[in-house]
């Protein structure tokens, strides 16, 4: 019995755990796509604003001829942005980058009301033919575009708050109607039609956007849908 070996216990072996450098991972690629993605949402936002600026006030021809070419590095630029946000927000839930979209989201609006508005005062203040009108409906259709853009990237977000602003210089927009071809003495109406079709263009955005009519639920379902399935 004294001969015999005790029972003994062996070592437990020590376990490489990886969830430290698994978090450092993690954070690192938050911190990234947040970079990437604000960064590249904010220069599409500025680009937007330099070239209405160039085309309202300065009218720079360079931009004027080429301004589908410019739109399509615009919306590139936005795509990369909006691509980086939905993996950050869906795939790594990143909870700081929402709050962000959501601050470019108003930020967006209220450039979209002051673009409406210059464009409104563009077209009473000066002659204009149909390819400039083709370009003031350009630049409005892409600001709206980035603000629904925006808010796909966001869940259980509404535009209906969104809608009450663009109602209201929609509003402005029809009293300088009845203004300018019923009461004004040096009223022109070559440019009746085009202004008619980009107030009920803007309109109807609008009210669809206050409606909340569902008509935005197909993207956002597909988007769900792939998330989940991923």
């Amino acid at each position: 019995m004294d001969n015999e070996t005790p029972f003994h216990q062996p070592e437990p072996q020590t376990t490489i755990s990886y969830n430290k450098n698994d978090k450092v991972i993690g954070a690192f690629a938050h911190i990234v796509m947040l970079v990437i993605s604000l960064f590249t949402l904010a220069l599409a936002m500025l680009s937007v604003i330099y070239v209405a600026f160039q085309i309202l006030f300065v009218g720079n021809e360079t931009i004027r001829e080429h301004i589908f070419i410019i739109a399509f590095i615009i919306g590139l630029v936005y795509i990369i942005g909006w691509i980086v946000a939905l993996i950050g927000i869906r795939r790594f839930h990143n909870l700081i980058l929402p709050f962000f979209i959501d601050v470019y989201a108003w930020i967006t609006l209220f450039g979209s009301v002051v673009l409406y508005i210059l464009i409104i005062i563009r077209i009473y203040g000066k002659e204009y033919g149909r390819p400039e009108f083709f370009k003031y409906t350009l630049l409005m259709w892409v600001a709206i575009a980035g603000l629904v853009g925006l808010h796909l990237l966001l869940e259980n977000h509404s535009l209906q708050p969104f809608s009450y602003f663009l109602l209201a210089a929609c509003l402005c927009h029809l009293l300088l109607i009845v203004y300018h071809y019923i009461f004004a003495l040096d009223v022109g109406y070559a440019r009746f039609f085009w202004d008619i079709l980009f107030f009920f263009g803007v309109t109807i955005i609008s009210v669809l956007m206050l409606l909340h009519v569902g008509l935005l639920s197909v993207p956002r379902s597909l988007i769900s849908h792939f998330f989940d399935e991923t």
